[in-house]
């Protein structure tokens, strides 16, 4: 194989525009269709003739044939020769079909049933030599003598007819403006040589002025056939995990998940490795596996919406058990439990080299499966009192998220009436009304405390509004006592995982009530675990 190159050149626009007449320049069908509005279309003109910077293209120049492609804008463009090479546009797509639009003579368009290609209009750009700008078709007196017809600009043979037309003051700028956009080079870099895996690793590496492809956007490429294209069976899918609550899930997590189940590993690399055959076959299993993986978080840990799962990549590791594991016993799922917990409270994914976590997830899932039910026990939360007590409540924090689920087990009843609290409405989206301080915010900032401690994940449990506004800024000395039911006071604590020393809040302590509730909470934990 010749040595891999990442060659940069600058470009002149005609000479890109004869590159994609002649089928040299394609687009990958991943690619997103043409989005770009008028004005868009205008600024970009514009920057070019004050030579403005306007973003490189990225090609990748490549015999290997992607088994769909679009042309540029749509147009009608011949195909090269199979062994010919062929440049396919990674980034830059709507820079360049712009320019080829706007200058273009080939303006007949291929039928497009996916709502790809943009309207021809969009690229119907005259020069106003009295305004001095560029304005669109409907602006314009197409048969006044000061206006200049864009495609005719950079075609010397139809400049000279079109300056028959023009008024002579203005020959002299219309030249000018030939020399502009003829002389104007776009940046152009160029990958040769390369597979598709490096490919997908160079693309996630490198910095673009345009708008990023995803690894899903590479995949969708190297699978897509007539029968299956990857981001819409991926959309459909997250139509269907939007009715459970888990709609966002990531992606890339879904594509580490198709990677898991068939090839064991989550590394990037290895993820553009496989084929679309490997995909299309076995999209099935990873739709299955997903729908049993939430069907288990929500039966079994009471996590009902993505904003409650601590780590993303817990899904990859519960994929490949229920991929692998089509009826699981009763000890394997509580040993999947007590995985969930330990990594729960643990900082496993948030140090860095996680694909190599999962992977290590994964393989413990095989030897699960092959009889090994002490695999998961060398893995041990890392949650301490003081960790605890210095941990924020805030949506963003896997500690939060991971506190708010192990107080759901204990199936937490409303402080104030003693009824159950709906934890599917709790739990169904992340709402900070549904959490109450249990040391009122108003009461801890009388006492000079800060945001982060008042704030504390320690200091909040679950509350439906209405009894919060009862209790509103009262001191704990004040409700605990007089607002909580006397006869059931030890049932509605211990329920919500509060201590039930009523010393504490007879006294209003704060510092020992994080005490003891951080050293409760971790209890509670080890029976989760062990």
């Amino acid at each position: 194989m010749k040595p891999a190159e990442l060659t940069p050149t600058a470009q002149k626009i005609d000479k890109l525009i004869k590159k994609i007449e002649e089928g040299d320049i394609k687009i990958p069908a991943f690619q997103r269709g043409y989005v770009w509005k008028g004005n868009q279309v205008i600024e970009l003109l514009e920057s070019i003739f004050n030579e403005y910077p306007i973003g490189s293209v990225l090609l990748w120049n490549t015999s290997e044939r992607l088994k769909s492609t679009r042309n540029v804008a749509g147009y009608s463009i011949p195909d090269r020769e199979e062994s010919y090479p062929v440049n396919y546009v990674l980034d830059g797509q709507q820079r360049l079909a712009t320019v080829y639009g706007v200058f273009s003579n080939f303006i007949t368009q291929e039928n497009d049933g996916n709502n790809y290609n943009p309207s021809l209009d969009i690229f119907e750009i005259y020069y106003d030599f009295k305004k001095q700008s560029f304005l669109p078709k409907e602006e314009v007196e197409i048969t006044s003598n000061y206006v200049l017809y864009l495609r005719d600009l950079i075609d010397p043979t139809k400049l000279i007819s079109a300056l028959s037309s023009l008024d002579k003051e203005y020959h002299s700028s219309a030249k000018d403006l030939m020399s502009r956009f003829l002389n104007y080079e776009i940046p152009v870099v160029t990958i040769s040589n390369r597979s598709k895996s490096d490919v997908g690793i160079i693309f996630e590496r490198i910095n673009n002025t345009g708008t990023r492809l995803s690894t899903l956007d590479l995949m969708t490429a190297w699978t897509w056939t007539e029968s299956f294209h990857l981001l819409e069976a991926n959309n459909r899918l997250l139509a269907e995990l939007e009715e459970k609550g888990f709609g966002s899930l990531k992606p890339k997590t879904i594509l580490q998940v198709v990677s898991a189940i068939i090839q064991s590993t989550t590394k990037t690399y290895d993820v553009l490795k496989l084929t679309g055959e490997q995909v299309r076959d076995n999209w099935e299993r990873v739709t299955e596996a997903l729908r049993r993986v939430i069907d288990f978080l929500a039966t079994h840990l009471k996590c009902i919406h993505i904003d409650f799962l601590p780590f993303h990549q817990q899904i990859i590791c519960m994929s490949k058990f229920f991929d692998q594991i089509s009826n699981p016993t009763e000890e394997q799922l509580k040993i999947l439990s007590q995985w969930f917990w330990r990594t729960s409270f643990s900082r496993r994914y948030s140090r860095g080299q996680t694909n190599v976590k999962m992977d290590g997830d994964i393989n413990a899932v095989l030897k699960l499966k092959d009889g090994d039910s002490s695999i998961f026990d060398k893995y041990n939360y890392d949650i301490t009192n003081p960790m605890l007590k210095s941990s924020k409540f805030t949506k963003g924090s896997p500690t939060t998220r991971a506190f708010l689920l192990l107080m759901a087990q204990y199936d937490p009843v409303d402080l104030a009436t003693n009824s159950k609290v709906d934890i599917g409405k709790a739990l169904s989206r992340y709402n900070q009304k549904e959490y109450h301080h249990v040391f009122p915010k108003a009461f801890l900032q009388k006492r000079g405390l800060d945001q982060d401690k008042i704030y504390c994940v320690l200091n909040f449990c679950f509350l439906p509004s209405d009894s919060n506004k009862r209790i509103s800024s009262k001191k704990p000395s004040d409700y605990f006592i007089n607002s909580v039911p006397h006869k059931k006071f030890t049932n509605i604590l211990s329920s919500n995982l509060l201590p039930v020393d009523k010393n504490i809040y007879r006294n209003d302590d704060y510092e020992e009530f994080l005490e003891k509730r951080a050293n409760l909470l971790i209890e509670k934990l080890d029976g989760q675990t062990n």
